[in-house]
């Protein structure tokens, strides 16, 4: 209900201003809300019960959208394990570049999903860009967005890795992302290798 009716917004202020949504708007409605990975982890000792919460930030920006990502496992609600920034971009070919942020000081952003007003005296100058580890995504025949990083461009050190990928797909209904990380002979050295976390929208 709660995503019906951002989408129902979206599309009016759209139709007010004479354009249909564009495909990064869409992008950006079905990234935004609350997910978990309860369902998909009930009875699976290697996937862990994570929640995720993604909101719309920096609302009156031009080169936006912006959007704040939270990740916390389901029984530590206020210890995130992740915290960035993703800005969607749109790129000549069509497809929707998520360029990722980190936060110059995660812990005082601790909840800004639900309260924005944490990442008010923030701009986007203040972040710290993850070089290389974009994610290209593209609109597929069923109309969700599917896609990842490129090649070997995204660095970690994470348990000996030298890079690491990220695919990721997002319906209106679930988002689904699948790290790893290799390292210098491209063997896997972290993360799953069944598949990816399925967040389902709460």
């Amino acid at each position: 209900m709660r995503f019906s009716f951002l989408l129902l917004c979206l599309c009016l202020i759209a139709a007010r201003a004479g354009a249909a949504p564009t495909a990064r708007e869409h992008l950006a409605a079905w990234m935004t809300g609350s997910f978990s990975s309860a369902d998909p982890a009930r009875g699976d000792q290697i996937l862990h019960d994570v929640s995720l919460h993604v909101a719309a930030i920096w609302t009156d920006r031009s080169d936006g959208p912006w959007l704040y990502c939270e990740q916390t496992l389901s029984d530590a609600p206020d210890h995130p394990y992740r915290q960035r920034i993703y800005q969607l971009a749109a790129r000549p070919d069509g497809s929707i570049e998520a360029r990722i942020f980190d936060l110059p000081d995660p812990l005082a952003a601790t909840g800004a999903w639900k309260n924005p007003a944490l990442l008010t005296k923030l701009s986007p100058v203040d972040l710290i860009a993850q070089v290389g580890c974009s994610l290209v995504l593209r609109v597929q025949p069923d109309g969700s967005f599917k896609g990842g990083t490129t090649d070997k461009g995204c660095p970690s050190t994470l348990r000996g890795a030298s890079y690491s990928t990220t695919e990721m797909t997002v319906t209106d209904q679930q988002i689904i992302q699948w790290d790893r990380g290799y390292n210098a002979s491209d063997t896997q050295v972290w993360g799953s290798t069944r598949g990816g976390f399925t967040f389902q929208r709460m």
